[in-house]
Formats: C-alpha cells, sequence, structure tokens
C-alpha cells in the first residue's frame, strides 16, 4: 500500500496513469502491484469543500496513523529565512548554501531522533487512551444491530469509494433540513406557542389541573425571556410583557381554586409566604410568583398535603418532557449547524448575511429556550423521585450543547505530535481548537428510532459514531506506527556503525592507518546516536 499526501490530489490521481505510459520504461511502476491511496494534507484540507474534505482525509485512511501529511511544510518553512540571505548570490554559491541548510536540517533531525520519537510515543499512548474511552461512551449506548449496521456502511464505502459516504449526513447539503424548512419550522412553533398562551383552563380532572400547572410554568418563562436583561424596554415591547402578565394572573386566579382543592399543602406555603412578604413592598412580578406544583413541595408534602397519585402523575408528565425536549434540541441544534455552514459556504452580500445571521440568532435563542426548559423538567422529576431513579436524564450542562460537530476533535493533539521535533512551525488554523468528547445528548436512548422524527438524530449520531471509531482506530496505529519507526531508527543506526566499523580495512598501503583514524570519528558519532536512541 501507498498513500500519497497532496494537496490537489483528487484531480491529480485523474491522469496518473496516462503520465506513468508517458515516462521511460525505466521509471514506470506497474500499478497493479500497489494498492495506491490519496488523501488531503491537514492543514491544506481546510480550503477545500466539505465533501472534498470527508471523501479524501487522512483520517479515514488506513493504516497511515495520525499523520497530517504536511511534513514537507515544516521544512519549507526552515529554508524559508534564507530566502533574502541568497538573493543576491550566483546559482553555484545559492545551491550550495541551500545543501548546507538542508544537510544541517537532516543532521538535526537524525541526532533527534532518540529524544523526538519517545516524546511522540508518549503523547500518542495517551492520546490514544483518551479516544478509546471517548469512543466507548458513544459506542455502549448504541443497540447491537445499529453498529453493524453503520460498520458495513463503513467496509463498503472503503471498497467502493462511490458509495455512500458514511462520514457524511445523506442527502443535501450536509444532509441538514433547507432554509426554507427551519423558516416554517420556526414559524409552527410560535404559532403553538400563541395557541398554547392562550388557552383557557377547563375541566377539573387531575391531568387537566397539572396541564393547566405546566403551561402557566411555560407562560412564565417566555415573560422572563421576553423582559430579560432590558431595562428600558420600547413601548410595544413594554404592552407585550404587560399583556402576557394580565393574562397570567388571570388564568392564576382560576387555576388556584383547583389547587386548594388537589394540594392543600400548597394553599398553606402560599399563606406562610404572604405572611412573610413586607407589606411595603409591591407584590411579584407574574414571571416571579410561585406556582407550587408537587414538585415545588417538601416530600412530606407531597405525599400527604397532595391529591392521591398526584406527585406520581407529575413525574409521568416530566419524564415525557425530558424525552421530547432532548429530540427538540437535538433537533435544533441539528439546524444550527446546517444553518452555519451554509452562511459560511454560500451566503454572499450584505443582505443574504443578515438574513442568515438573524435565522441564526433565532434558532439560538431557541436552544437556549429548550435547554432551560429541560433543567427545569430534570430538576422537577429529581424532586419528585430522586437523583437514583433518574440516571436517565443527565444534568444539562453548558459543554454539552454541542453542535453535530465535523470538525476534528483531536486537532490540537495531532498538531502538537506533528510538530514535535521541529524549530519551525507552519502557521495556519487547525480544524479544532476544541479537545473535547462526544456530548451525551446525541447518543441518549440507545440510538435513534427508525420514525421520521429521529431521522436527522439517527444521521448525526451515525457520522458522529463513524468519526469517533476512525479516530479511535488512527491512534491505534499511531502508536503501533511509532514502535515499529523506533525498532527500525535503533536497527538502521546499529547497522551504520557497522557499516562503517567494515571500512577501516579497506584500504591498504600507507594510506590506512590513516584512513582508519579517520572513520573513527563516525564511528563513534554512530554508536553514540545508537546508545541514546535506546
Amino acid at each position: 500500500m501507498l498513500a500519497i499526501s497532496y494537496d490537489i490530489a483528487y484531480q491529480w490521481q485523474i491522469n496518473l496513469r496516462k503520465r506513468l505510459e508517458s515516462m521511460p520504461s525505466h521509471l514506470q511502476v506497474d500499478l497493479a502491484l500497489i494498492t495506491l491511496l490519496f488523501a488531503l494534507p491537514v492543514w491544506h484540507a481546510a480550503a477545500h469543500e466539505v465533501s472534498c474534505q470527508n471523501q479524501n482525509l487522512l483520517t479515514y485512511l488506513d493504516g497511515v496513523g495520525r499523520t497530517d501529511g504536511e511534513g514537507i511544510e515544516r521544512t519549507w518553512s526552515e529554508l524559508n529565512p534564507i530566502a533574502w540571505a541568497t538573493k543576491e548570490m550566483g546559482r553555484g554559491a545559492r545551491a550550495d548554501a541551500i545543501e548546507d541548510k538542508v544537510d544541517h536540517h537532516n543532521w538535526e533531525k537524525n541526532i533527534g531522533q532518540g529524544t523526538m520519537l519517545p516524546r511522540k510515543l508518549i503523547l500518542a499512548i495517551d492520546e490514544r487512551d483518551r479516544q478509546v474511552e471517548a469512543f466507548k461512551d458513544i459506542d455502549c449506548t448504541l443497540r447491537t444491530e445499529l453498529k453493524k449496521e453503520w460498520q458495513a456502511k463503513i467496509d463498503n464505502w472503503k471498497a467502493d469509494r462511490t458509495q455512500p459516504n458514511p462520514y457524511l449526513p445523506a442527502g443535501g447539503k450536509d444532509g441538514g433540513p433547507s432554509e426554507a424548512s427551519i423558516h416554517l419550522a420556526l414559524m409552527k412553533d410560535e404559532a403553538e406557542e400563541a395557541a398554547t398562551g392562550g388557552r383557557k383552563l377547563h375541566g377539573s380532572s387531575v391531568t387537566s389541573f397539572l396541564v393547566a400547572g405546566l403551561q402557566l410554568e411555560e407562560s412564565q418563562c417566555r415573560i422572563k425571556r421576553e423582559a430579560r436583561g432590558r431595562v428600558l424596554l420600547a413601548a410595544d415591547q413594554h404592552e407585550r410583557v404587560q399583556e402576557m402578565r394580565i393574562a397570567f394572573f388571570s388564568k392564576l386566579g382560576r387555576w388556584r381554586k383547583l389547587q386548594a382543592v388537589y394540594m392543600p399543602a400548597a394553599v398553606r406555603e402560599l399563606e406562610e409566604d404572604e405572611d412573610a412578604r413586607d407589606a411595603d413592598l409591591p407584590p411579584p412580578n407574574a414571571e416571579e410568583v410561585k406556582l407550587y406544583l408537587p414538585s415545588g413541595l417538601r416530600r412530606a408534602d407531597q405525599e400527604e398535603g397532595c391529591y392521591k397519585g398526584l406527585p406520581a402523575m407529575e413525574g409521568r408528565l416530566r419524564e415525557g418532557q425530558c424525552h421530547n425536549l432532548l429530540k427538540v434540541l437535538r433537533s435544533r441544534l441539528h439546524a444550527k449547524r446546517h444553518l452555519l455552514n451554509y452562511r459560511d459556504e454560500s451566503v454572499v452580500g450584505q443582505r443574504a448575511a443578515t438574513r442568515a445571521y438573524t435565522l441564526i440568532g433565532r434558532i439560538g435563542e431557541r436552544v437556549d429556550a429548550v435547554s432551560a426548559k429541560y433543567r427545569r423538567a430534570c430538576a422537577a422529576l429529581i424532586a419528585l423521585r430522586g437523583r437514583t431513579a433518574c440516571e436517565r436524564f443527565r444534568e444539562l450542562k453548558a459543554s454539552d450543547i454541542q453542535l453535530d460537530e465535523k470538525r476534528e476533535v483531536d486537532a490540537k493533539v495531532r498538531k502538537k505530535l506533528g510538530s514535535i521535533g521541529s524549530k519551525f512551525r507552519r502557521q495556519g488554523p487547525a480544524l479544532s481548537s476544541k479537545n473535547k468528547s462526544f456530548s451525551w445528548i446525541w447518543t441518549d436512548g440507545g440510538g435513534p428510532g427508525d420514525d421520521e422524527v429521529a431521522l436527522h438524530d439517527s444521521m448525526a449520531v451515525r457520522v458522529e459514531w463513524s468519526k469517533a471509531k476512525a479516530c479511535k482506530e488512527r491512534w491505534e496505529e499511531e502508536v503501533e506506527l511509532l514502535r515499529e519507526e523506533m525498532k527500525r531508527v535503533l536497527r538502521f543506526l546499529r547497522w551504520r556503525a557497522m557499516w562503517w566499523e567494515s571500512q577501516r580495512g579497506r584500504r591498504t598501503g600507507q594510506v590506512s592507518q590513516e584512513s582508519r583514524r579517520t572513520i573513527i570519528c563516525p564511528l563513534q558519532i554512530w554508536r553514540c546516536l545508537s546508545f541514546d536512541t535506546l
């Protein structure tokens, strides 16, 4: 197998066979005896389209370890400073100066093998272990039949690159929803919110009472979002907030009457709060009112001061909320990632950019709202059932709210690995500066199902599972390649020392004694290098 890393490898490989046929016969190579693989150097890959990157990335090439394909760039970076020094030289002097610089570069690389390779190996082992654990976190949450199906997709693509790429979501530009569909979904959400906010309390069943309480809780959150961070509201905004507060209190009054029937303990809590409130202070705003749902009461009051089974019923509603909110959160994040890629690659002009930024901002607000609602539902569920009974619903941290990234999670370590042993480093953007593992929100529930709602979730999890597996395998290969390289370097140094030893007896006569003394110096050098490498 021969892997060729080249910036324009995707085009260069097309006519490779024709060019070989036009070369002299002693330079021609029988390609039937070689498995040729082409890939993009890591630093240069960022300038290519997403489809080209994922088709020719070194990360998805078996057997190359974690090489970045940018070795020649580091040599050029070291040669660049002598350009000014050699600009005024003649052709011969300039060639000698460059040759001396390259010889010195090679010599420093040779004498540094003993320290460079162990440093690389330590770094590679540490990152391999980290990537193995990160992959296990994803892999253990998925169904066995799902993993077999996805592995078959990877094997088919490696055998035939015309097959669908398992490292890309299927369909469309990165498989994301269109801008129009995202806009329509946002409008639909707003219409549903308006309808929910205007729904009147009706009926007196326990379920209706609890659902109405959850609606009031959501109304409070909407009022907070509307007035959040605005000291001086515009006239229309202030009017809208006041209308929302008035509508909330109108519904709250009717709900309190039902609460007195189903939750006597909540009535006692309200009376205690009223007695403790300073009479000189104004009453709290709608968003500051305590509702005292069963989850807001003490554990003893949940059992004794509520209608029988009321806390359990809220627990079931909260569990359904958590399930649904995770699906909505994944959908919103996937849509945001798609719009960000679309903006970066396709949006041109101030008008289009402003529209894209506005839409991305609206989706960001939706993500924040859904995240806050999940945290409330999860906290309520823990208050009702306890932490151990709610282990499936983890705490949602800010670091967990990640886009289904296409960028490589180990790019920072990979860049450090390539720069070990080099005094000059190629300056340029890495694929990612983030060193993070895959967020649990994308694998919750043992992997997505087959229904249409889970389609985008399924693609996102499949892509991230495939990428995590490829990354793990490349770091495992890197460790094995470094160990093999250390063995071969040591064998070469020993062979080179033995070769110089064998040169002692090649000359005879008067010059032989002087030749033997001359050979002692390089012989000792190669023996020292061999010892240092040990």
